[in-house]
């Protein structure tokens, strides 16, 4: 008897100390479980658009797709007229979408807030009133696309004698502005804030005293400068990234393609060219960097990653100058490097041996610049046409669709939905509500 009752209290004890582990286990699946759900379903949901080129400066969406079709009765969720004139690009946070204006009476340069649900306006502030700069007559006052850290809005704008930053809350109030500098360009100003390391990166190159400044985002406090070489314009919106396990600020200007310290913005390295003056965001990506100039010829080139100092003779892979564009960025999405050119000429490129996989004339002048989801690609010429074709080198369409307005700003992705900006309106084009 006495065996029995102890081999009773035995198995009691066993049991009493698997129910703990078998507990814990059935925890930790569920646990597994909701962080797998939670993970689809921010994979689901997106992601904001907050500058130029999207979070990672490369023009793809992620997320919940696009669709391919629109007309006056199908995905248009919302139209809004916007004031002014600007060939900024929208951008995208949390429940907002924000674009910058210009207006000619008064000379004010705006920011507006936008309800991304809606489509209502919020508010509309001005951020910089001044005379107008020079400009090319295809540019505006309000070309440089703003960026949001989720806390502030910041916008670049110059007038005929500065330039001027300033960082916007998000009940449009502006927190502080800065003049980093004089400003002159006989073309005007187009390139866009860059967020970078808690602080916003802005690209001054002109034909007057040229600079690359970093700016607090708190307090709008320089903490570094870079000085180019030449004084020379050039519109071209840097690229934050990482090569060989350190992070770079990729900045194409002033004769050069260059390498920066995102630290302390010190040049890590060089190539000269591919050309003098450039608009193109460079694209990266497959071990390369793809600079693309325009003036006085357009020109671009691959340059391997990996190096220090002059790379010049050794870094650059393959040069083009046939059907290149000056002002729309290209698009490296997957295996492929798809080029628009302004005229409306298409080229498809294998990105590391350079090989042209296809080319032909698409139709109609370009100053937007495509943007990519999943395997679609999205070409929207001045015309409003926007062609959408298949991430491959056969140049497959899948659907053309027209704003009929004039469109030369780019595209923003976000959330299953794309923002565009025309000459009078902004869109959000979407199948299904937010």
């Amino acid at each position: 008897m006495e065996t029995i009752r102890t081999k009773a209290k035995a198995q009691s004890k066993a049991v009493a100390s698997t129910m703990p582990k078998r507990n814990f286990i059935r925890l930790s699946w569920f646990a597994l479980r909701l962080l797998a759900i939670f993970c689809l379903s921010m994979e689901a949901r997106g992601e904001d658009w907050p500058m130029w080129r999207g979070p990672r400066g490369d023009g793809i969406g992620q997320g919940v797709d696009v669709p391919a079709t629109w007309s006056t009765s199908e995905n248009i969720r919302w139209k809004l007229a916007i004031p002014g004139e600007g060939r900024s690009s929208p951008i995208v946070c949390k429940d907002s979408v924000f674009v910058t204006t210009s207006l000619t009476e008064p000379l004010s340069r705006r920011l507006i807030r936008i309800d991304r649900d809606t489509g209502r306006m919020v508010w509309d502030v001005e951020v910089h009133r001044g005379p107008t700069e020079k400009q090319h007559r295809q540019n505006t006052s309000a070309s440089s696309t703003p960026a949001t850290d989720g806390q502030r809005i910041y916008c670049a704008f110059v007038d005929d004698q500065k330039m001027v930053v300033s960082a916007v809350d998000w009940d449009g109030e502006i927190v502080w502005t800065v003049t980093p500098g004089g400003y002159f360009a006989s073309h005007g100003f187009a390139a866009s804030p860059v967020l970078c390391d808690g602080g916003v990166l802005i690209n001054g190159h002109q034909d007057g005293g040229a600079f690359v400044v970093l700016l607090d985002g708190v307090t709008g406090k320089e903490r570094w400068r870079y000085k180019p070489e030449t004084n020379l314009r050039s519109f071209s919106t840097p690229v934050l990234t990482t090569i060989e396990g350190g992070r770079q600020i990729i900045l194409a200007g002033a004769k050069q393609t260059v390498g920066l310290d995102p630290e302390s913005g010190e040049r890590i390295w060089w190539v000269d060219g591919p050309t003098e003056k450039f608009v193109c965001t460079p694209s990266i990506g497959l071990g390369h960097i793809f600079s693309f100039g325009g003036s006085p010829s357009e020109r671009a080139f691959a340059i391997r990653q990996g190096g220090r100092g002059d790379l010049t003779k050794t870094n650059i892979v393959w040069t083009k100058e046939r059907s290149m564009p000056y002002v729309p960025t290209p698009l490296l999405l997957g295996k492929y490097l798809h080029i628009m050119n302004d005229a409306g000429i298409y080229s498809c490129v294998e990105p590391v041996s350079g090989d042209v996989l296809k080319t032909l004339r698409k139709g109609g002048n370009n100053y937007s610049s495509p943007v990519g989801i999943r395997d679609k690609v999205y070409f929207f010429d001045d015309s409003g046409l926007c062609t959408v074709i298949r991430n491959s080198p056969d140049y497959e369409v899948l659907a053309k669709n027209s704003l009929d307005e004039l469109v030369q700003a780019s595209p923003a992705i976000s959330e299953g939905a794309l923002y565009i900006r025309g000459e009078r309106h902004l869109w959000r084009i979407g199948s299904v509500p937010r």
